[in-house]
């Protein structure tokens, strides 16, 4: 089904954009598998690196935490950097490769390389058979970091552009569940693949490094093909760089969502500026305008805590799994594949995103992903290995809450940005900055706190399991709430998150009158 292209008041530079392109389930599928070769080799590194680290490579579980941590500052630091030189940059025109395709490219060598770099071949052993500590370190640390650059420009320049391609809320959203359900869909494929490799490994053993190289091939081979189906599919923006535009009849404060509030009618989500709105053609904003925003930092926050609450609960349930429940090897399979399984029937509640946040708001919306989680660990805190059985519903519950939030935090970014794309990869950049420095460092002072415990107690693993369930069910569950009540003080206390009463003139209702299935155009 094709959806007719309605007017849209945005100011095209260079020719056609993309905005006011009709929007057909081939491109959105397109646009949406741009990110399964990040999502694929994300999986197996939050879910399996420190386990692959501490088991195959023989690192200590602190210098498996360096690599990682290591990973994240690089990430952290090239994030912002990236989102700046992508928004200054041209591309290739000459090939129809505009500045987003062109660093998404960039990154996805830069991962092929340094990720079968780790997990598919230790290099140092290439020429030394038993390569020293110091050599093994730095090896890992420096190939983690130029992965996660990688990572960082795929990541950014696929999230930026969907600004671009669409002023419409519908297609905005339709883009972002459904390039969130190609994150569930990958997520999947990683750990059914694992399960196969993992059906005769022993109980309480871990995978060899022969398993982790298979599982690395048909990362990077399935990844490879989406990239490829992405770059070819999807119709970027190709224009020269201009000089942005003075911001200076900007309000100090004010939402840059509000300046395409003007546009939009019933179909917008549920967010509205605290100033009078700005004309649409003084809303462009340079990188440094985004500091004296208050609602970036706010964003940033939920997004921050969001990130952490899936993240560390995804590196550590292998752990829980078999140190604190002592169960089989192929359950640090299952049970993360159950929690993106029942993420993909979360996606499907996404679709009912509008409704929710017009019945709920984002704060309520959000609040219930946290709610889920929140119960869900909890409950996880109380069980035994006799009682571990239990964890596959629990993991159910989880999917559903990370889900919900993980959707949530990431419309909230779209919103964030409005038309305000010419800078918008900054913002992303910036968001996930706090993301990979927060994750890092959470990451880093567990493991610490777990080579003291080992260290102390070397002859028992009860008291090392313990203090894995304290990370795996405390950590999330206070970010989580503490993201929902950053919601909350933005809708009471700073008011930058404002139900917009809907006023549908005769064109917006002309628009949402469109199809059986509206997803709106740009």
């Amino acid at each position: 089904m094709e959806i007719p292209p309605c007017p849209s008041t945005s100011s095209i530079k260079d020719g056609v954009s993309p905005r006011s392109q009709t929007w057909t389930y081939a491109k959105i599928l397109a646009y949406a598998v741009g990110h399964v070769l990040n999502d694929m080799c994300a999986s197996s590194w939050f879910s399996y690196l420190l386990v692959f680290l501490n088991a195959v490579a023989g690192l200590s579980p602190v210098d498996s935490a360096l690599v990682m941590f290591s990973g994240q500052i690089a990430d952290g630091l090239a994030t912002p950097l990236v989102g700046v030189l992508s928004d200054k940059s041209t591309g290739f025109p000459s090939i129809g490769f505009g500045r987003r395709k062109t660093w998404l490219t960039g990154g996805s060598v830069l991962i092929v390389v340094c990720f079968y770099g780790v997990f598919g071949t230790c290099v140092p052993q290439l020429f030394d058979a038993s390569p020293s500590r110091l050599t093994l370190v730095v090896y890992y640390c420096v190939s983690a970091s130029l992965f996660n650059v990688g990572w960082a420009a795929v990541q950014v320049s696929h999230m930026a552009m969907v600004p671009e391609l669409t002023t419409n809320d519908n297609v905005r959203c339709v883009l972002n569940s459904t390039r969130y359900a190609f994150t569930i869909l990958s997520n999947v494929l990683v750990f059914v693949v694992f399960l196969f490799l993992l059906h005769d490994v022993a109980p309480l053993e871990v995978p060899d490094a022969y398993k982790f190289t298979l599982l690395t091939t048909v990362s990077l081979v399935v990844g490879g093909i989406c990239t490829a189906w992405f770059l070819l599919g999807t119709d970027e923006v190709v224009k020269k760089v201009t000089t942005p535009p003075s911001s200076v009849g900007r309000r100090r404060g004010s939402s840059p969502s509000a300046a395409e509030a003007m546009n939009r009618g019933p179909n917008a989500l549920s967010f509205e500026a605290n100033l009078p709105i700005v004309p649409l053609d003084t809303t462009a904003l340079t990188w440094s305008d985004w500091f004296h925003v208050g609602m970036f930092y706010e964003v940033g926050m939920v997004y921050m805590c969001t990130r952490l609450t899936v993240n560390v609960t995804q590196v550590y349930i292998p752990f829980l799994l078999t140190v604190t429940l002592h169960m089989t090897a192929t359950s640090i399979a299952i049970v993360p594949l159950l929690v993106y399984v029942s993420g993909v029937f979360s996606f499907l509640a996404t679709f009912l995103l509008r409704w929710m946040n017009e019945k709920m708001g984002r704060e309520g919306t959000f609040a219930a992903g946290a709610a889920l989680v929140s119960l869900s660990l909890g409950l996880t805190w109380l069980l035994t290995p006799e009682t571990s059985g239990w964890i596959y519903l629990l993991s159910v519950l989880l999917g559903l809450g990370n889900s919900i939030v993980m959707v949530t935090s990431v419309c909230l970014e779209g919103d964030l940005v409005g038309d305000s794309c010419e800078s918008g990869a900054f913002v992303y950049g910036a968001m996930s900055f706090t993301d990979k420095i927060s994750n890092g460092i959470a990451v880093l002072w567990i493991q610490n706190q777990r080579e003291a415990i080992q260290v102390q107690f070397p002859s028992s693993t009860a008291e090392d399991g313990e203090f894995v369930r304290l990370a795996y069910c405390v950590v999330p569950a206070v970010s989580a709430i503490l993201g929902a009540i950053t919601l909350y003080y933005m809708k009471h206390g700073s008011k930058t998150l404002v139900d917009r009463v809907p006023v549908a003139n005769d064109s917006e209702k002309q628009s949402l009158l469109q199809n059986d299935t509206v997803y709106g155009t740009a």
